[in-house]
């Protein structure tokens, strides 16, 4: 069955991009497990300055998006990154080349905490 990949941006406040990396480094089990369960297959973010670029795969992204809208712990987490990102939203059409997006700074795959 096919995945749906697809990438998105967010931007960092200015000066937090550190604080976010050591932040963001591991998440909560229960976060992982949250993206798990709607069908996250990977989910990588880089860094390049204040921009975030989020490559996703997902089993399905329409799946995915209505099952973390309505997820409690999605939202404590979104809560909880929300003071390092900027309320400035990346425009839809901006997408990172390989060579763009920066530094790997968060895999799915990592350790949780």
């Amino acid at each position: 069955m096919p995945h749906d990949s697809f990438q998105f941006s967010t931007r960092l406040r200015p000066g937090l991009g550190l604080a976010y990396e050591q932040f963001h480094r591991a998440i909560p089990a229960d976060v992982a497990g949250a993206l798990q369960a709607a069908g996250v297959v990977e989910w990588r973010i880089y860094r390049n300055r204040t921009t975030l670029t989020h490559e996703v795969v997902a089993e399905d992204r329409d799946r995915m998006q209505e099952f973390l809208d309505a997820d409690p712990v999605n939202e404590r987490w979104q809560r909880q990154v929300a003071p390092y990102l900027s309320p400035e939203t990346a425009p839809a059409s901006e997408t990172a080349l390989p060579g763009e997006r920066g530094a790997l700074i968060w895999d799915l795959s990592w350790p949780t905490r």
